[in-house]
């Protein structure tokens, strides 16, 4: 994948407000319905494979546990 395209990342918890700047152009939202454990949700595009796997790497960093990857349109 050399051409940007939008992606869902689901992972277990809540990404520390410190972290957001981390993620470039993606949204950072976390959802806490009642009796269920937080998730964060990053949306947007990434540039390419290699942006996409920095942006896994980074979540891998802070020690998240991902849930999903979803390509929403290339």
């Amino acid at each position: 994948m050399s051409a940007p395209a939008a992606y869902l990342i689901r992972v277990r918890g809540w990404v520390d407000e410190s972290w957001r700047d981390y993620f470039d152009s993606l949204s950072v939202t976390v959802s806490a319905p009642v009796g269920l454990p937080p998730e964060t949700i990053l949306c947007g595009r990434v540039r390419d494979q290699t942006a996409l796997l920095g942006v896994l790497h980074r979540l891998h960093q802070i020690k998240m546990t991902l849930i999903s990857v979803e390509c929403l349109e290339t």
